[in-house]
């Protein structure tokens, strides 16, 4: 029987990520770097499971040489922490797993053997021996956050090359497993690859006004779970009375850049995640109305503020009217606002009778 390459991709710190922070949000992030993961196969690797923090990936009849496998591991190491840059600069969310999601790190496992699968409908996964081997090896004694582990079996006979890469630097390592016994391995360390992970492009923030139209309101909330109100799109419906239906994509944390569209009673509109600097210990959430009749950049913020065991929100209304006619029609774009102004009033009375606060908005 030919063997068969087994290739796993492990996220390391996952334990402790679920444990210590949101459940919810950590999922989500979880999810997106599986799929990141997934989709740089260039091996055309056929996916057996996926197991929470964990891919198994097989490959039957021929096993790839070692260059092929170590660019692969490459491919996948370098799409998972640009993603993970990427989601760092451009989130919006201060929680737990959000704001520890970097910390995120990855190695690899890689086997070779003659394996067996099981069928089930029409799914056939590998079983045996070797794959348990695989499995006890993602815990070992290795002393880096980040490597590549590779089996004696694997490596057996690729001396040559083993040579050819002479860049990469292979350390010995052994473990004992119980009912396994002793099992010798190689591993090199991936840490020289930070240096080709892509800086994320620069987050530009919209114009803001120097004298915005604004409403305040004070909330029976924690600063994260008022924050936690506005930003996510699965909880908006419960307080925001004005929109029928909200389009987005699902499983996937609002950041900077995330697109949505709100149904009304007539219309719709698409906005779009922003952030701006509102000074020191606020947070801070904007979405950008996209294609506003008359004005551009035309944003909503939501500064929310601590206080005490409360938390204030201040909705700031910024735009730029278009050039020559938006000035013109500036008393239009005035009513818009001021009809924007009370639908926000509206939502937010619903959810501050929700929290049993009497509510007091100003306008200005």
């Amino acid at each position: 029987m030919p063997k068969s390459l087994l290739f796993i991709p492990d996220i390391t710190g996952f334990t402790e990520f679920v444990n210590n922070t949101e459940i919810e949000h950590s999922q989500h992030i979880i999810s997106e770097l599986i799929e990141k993961i997934i989709d740089s196969n260039t091996l055309d690797l056929e996916v057996s499971e996926i197991e929470g923090d964990a891919v198994l990936f097989y490959k039957t009849n021929k096993v790839p040489v070692l260059e092929e496998v170590y660019k692969q591991a490459r491919k996948m190491f370098l799409t998972f922490h640009s993603h993970l840059k990427i989601y760092d600069s451009h989130r919006i969310c201060q929680c737990g797993a959000c704001s520890s999601a970097s910390k995120l790190s990855l190695k690899f496992v890689v086997h070779s053997a003659e394996i067996g699968f099981t069928h089930i409908k029409n799914n056939k996964k590998p079983f045996g021996a070797d794959i348990v081997l695989l499995h006890k090896l993602l815990k070992n004694n290795v002393n880096h956050n980040e490597y590549m582990l590779f089996t004696l079996q694997y490596l057996e006979g690729r001396q040559e090359e083993i040579k050819l890469l002479s860049s990469l630097h292979f350390e010995n390592g052994v473990n004992e497993y119980e009912s396994i016994g002793q099992v010798k391995y190689k591993f090199i360390s991936l840490s020289n690859l930070y240096q080709d992970i892509p800086e994320p492009p620069p987050i530009v923030l919209p114009t803001k006004m120097k004298n915005p139209y604004f409403i305040e309101h004070t909330f029976d909330l924690s600063l994260l779970e008022a924050y936690e109100y506005l930003s996510n799109f699965d909880l908006k419906l419960k307080w925001n009375r004005d929109v029928n239906e909200f389009k987005y994509e699902k499983g996937k944390l609002n950041r900077v850049g995330t697109k949505h569209i709100c149904v009304f009673e007539k219309g719709k509109a698409e906005f779009e995640s922003v952030t701006n600097d509102f000074g020191e210990g606020n947070l801070v959430y904007g979405e950008k109305i996209l294609k506003f009749p008359l004005a551009r950049d035309f944003t909503f913020y939501f500064i929310l503020s601590s206080m005490e065991e409360k938390t204030n929100i201040r909705v700031e209304i910024h735009y730029r009217p278009l050039p020559i006619i938006g000035w013109l029609l500036k008393p239009i774009i005035l009513m818009n606002i001021k009809k924007i102004n009370k639908n926000f009033i509206n939502s937010f009375s619903k959810l501050k009778r929700s929290s049993n606060i009497e509510m007091s908005a100003v306008l200005n």
